[in-house]
């Protein structure tokens, strides 16, 4: 194994990522440019310079500057969005929000993130629904595959769809334009987890015609954390309010913004990270010149490097290049811990890895009913495929593979 670490690209400079690890995990919490952490640390200053002045006088046109710039960039009216923490605080909202009546039956996948699987039992019991999990398989042929398990499991019970738009765990990009034309269609509210769709690939919220829509801008925005868009559809909206209830906007507003603005003050918080939300827009488009390349460089890096891995350990490609972006599943072989499905426990192979090699990268079972170890790659414009030439020579060193 090599003795020296492979560099990051260039675009290194613009991230304060410790030279001394190979950090392939952007998937997970993101990474926030220097720039735009320096700009959250003004806004802070700002704040605490005078409270008061902050609070009451200057945040609320700035909240809506920031609201307007950021549904600009996912297709979206600012008045049709809100911010929130983080997208399962938004799954949450919802699900806290909606009416159900006993034995209504909320669906979801196999590939559903942790957290909102969570989210939905913990709602079930509270509201009596009965959650339904279709199972998409993995490896997958094909999108069709998606709406095939989808649609076996839909009854005249179903009321709620929720649907990744891109899958944590496996790295998929679901159809969701096609499941949501078909279960709105059905009269079933499709609720869609964008977590990572935000930067990942372009979005047209209001076209897409999801009644409910949650996405981080943490990730692939690389927004400070704590900077998240929850967006209804207009029709939807008397259904939802906050999920914490604060002083009453009261002052007089345009009818169209008085849904958005119940979100605006949830009670004192440090609100700095939405407020960096258009900066760190316009500074990752400028980058590479313009979003739809870097979007593009990152897929194409990533493409690459998952037929390395794939050949590397004598694996296969486990999905369409039709479904794959920044993020990818390959697989490593038989499941050698079954613990690590849990959330915060690290494979033993991860760990190797962060130890032994300086490599971030998550490594995890998929399928419970037959759990295999797969190794999930990130793109983020600062790494580079030689990257994931040393993660392979590093599993195959481990004794990782078929």
């Amino acid at each position: 194994m090599q003795t020296s670490l492979p560099a990051y690209s260039s675009y290194m400079k613009h991230w304060g990522l410790d030279p001394a690890m190979v950090f392939l995990n952007h998937g997970s919490f993101g990474a926030t440019p220097i720039k735009i952490l320096e700009l959250q640390h003004q806004v802070r200053q700002r704040m605490e310079s005078e409270p008061v002045r902050f609070m009451v006088r200057e945040f609320e046109p700035l909240w809506w500057e920031a609201k307007n710039k950021l549904g600009d960039f996912v297709g979206a009216k600012g008045e049709n969005l809100v911010f929130v923490k983080n997208a399962t605080m938004g799954v949450n909202n919802i699900l806290h929000a909606l009416a159900f009546e006993e034995g209504d039956e909320v669906l979801t996948t196999n590939h559903v993130y942790g957290a909102c699987l969570n989210t939905l039992h913990q709602y079930a019991k509270l509201k009596k629904f009965k959650v339904v999990i279709a199972d998409v398989p993995f490896p997958i042929k094909s999108k069709a595959d998606v709406m095939e398990a989808l649609i076996s499991k839909v009854s005249t019970r179903t009321k709620l769809l929720l649907i990744d738009h891109i899958t944590s765990a496996t790295g998929l990009i679901f159809p969701v334009e096609e499941i949501v034309k078909e279960f709105e269609g059905k009269g079933i509210e499709v609720l869609v987890d964008g977590a990572h769709a935000p930067g990942f690939l372009p979005l047209s919220l209001e076209q897409l015609g999801a009644s409910y829509y949650v996405g981080n801008c943490h990730k692939w925005i690389c927004a400070p954390k704590g900077a998240a868009l929850l967006y209804v559809r207009p029709d939807k909206q008397s259904k939802i309010s906050p999920l914490q209830f604060s002083h009453v906007y009261d002052k007089p507003i345009p009818k169209e913004a008085e849904w958005s603005a119940q979100f605006f003050w949830l009670g004192t918080d440090d609100y700095s990270a939405y407020l960096c939300v258009p900066a760190a827009i316009d500074y990752m488009k400028n980058l590479m010149g313009d979003w739809d390349i870097l979007q593009q460089h990152n897929r194409d890096v990533c493409l690459k490097a998952r037929k390395y891995l794939a050949s590397s350990l004598e694996s296969s490609l486990p999905a369409p290049e039709e479904m794959i972006g920044a993020l990818s599943n390959i697989l490593i072989g038989p499941a050698t811990n079954t613990n690590s499905a849990h959330f915060n426990n690290i494979h033993p192979i991860q760990q190797k890895l962060f130890e032994n090699y300086k490599i971030e990268v998550p490594v995890f079972q998929f399928n419970q009913a037959n759990p295999r170890d797969w190794v999930r790659i990130a793109v983020q414009a600062y790494n580079t495929y030689e990257q994931y030439v040393y993660l392979g020579n590093a599993l195959k060193e481990i004794g990782a593979g078929l």
